[in-house]
């Protein structure tokens, strides 16, 4: 029985990978078969959703998986970006929509030197702001393909969320002293510090007692 679950713990990391395919195949069909493109872009979404729940429901997390979690999430952004910007005839975007998707690609990579320098290692932070952010984008996407039409200030708001949530990322990793990919948010790494430095002074004060008492 163990050794059947400790194969099932690899779902999470091949649903990971298998997003790379996905998104590839997007950027052929945006210009060949929309609907194509829409049904290869869900199943991408759900596969994306589907990981993390899997991983979080049965306590299958790993470091691994975060990474390739990451790198799934890292290529299906941008074929999907790509696709949508470069291959989809149906979607006219205003040029300031370019602008915010390259003022965002331009932070999440200066995210991930920061992650490099000071961490050694890549990856991106799951924070909440990032993910609850990005849902409604996901669905504008198809409806505005279907629709024919994006509503423009609308996408610039979303665009303005994914910004700020990419900032908070930026604001995490200047304050972490240990990396760690799942930090929820500002508020919780934070907290984590306060909790830490409270359990840092408890132990000193500890030690200080223990030695008081054996003189």
């Amino acid at each position: 029985m163990e050794k059947k679950k400790s194969k099932l713990r690899h779902i999470p990391n091949i649903l990971s990978l298998s997003r790379i395919p996905f998104s590839i195949a997007m950027l052929f069909l945006a210009k060949t078969n929309i609907y194509a493109f829409l049904v290869t872009y869900a199943i991408a979404g759900i596969n994306d959703v589907l990981d993390g729940f899997l991983a979080r429901r049965f306590h299958w997390e790993s470091k691994l998986g975060a990474k390739m979690d990451s790198i799934g999430d890292v290529v299906f952004l941008i074929c999907a970006v790509v696709a949508v910007i470069f291959g989809v005839d149906e979607i006219k975007l205003h040029p300031s929509i370019y602008v915010g998707v390259g003022v965002i690609a331009l932070v999440r990579v200066i995210n991930m030197l920061i992650t490099w320098i000071k961490f050694r290692q890549w990856g991106f932070i799951h924070n909440l702001f990032v993910k609850y952010a990005s849902v409604p984008i996901f669905f504008l996407v198809p409806i505005s393909i279907l629709m024919k039409h994006v509503p423009n200030p609308l996408l610039l708001g979303m665009l303005a969320l994914i910004l700020l949530a990419s900032i908070e990322e930026t604001w995490i990793l200047k304050v972490m002293d240990d990396y760690d990919m799942n930090m929820k948010s500002i508020y919780h790494m934070k907290k984590l510090k306060k909790l830490k430095k409270r359990a840092a002074l408890a132990a000193a004060a500890q030690e200080e007692r223990e030695v008081s008492l054996a003189k």
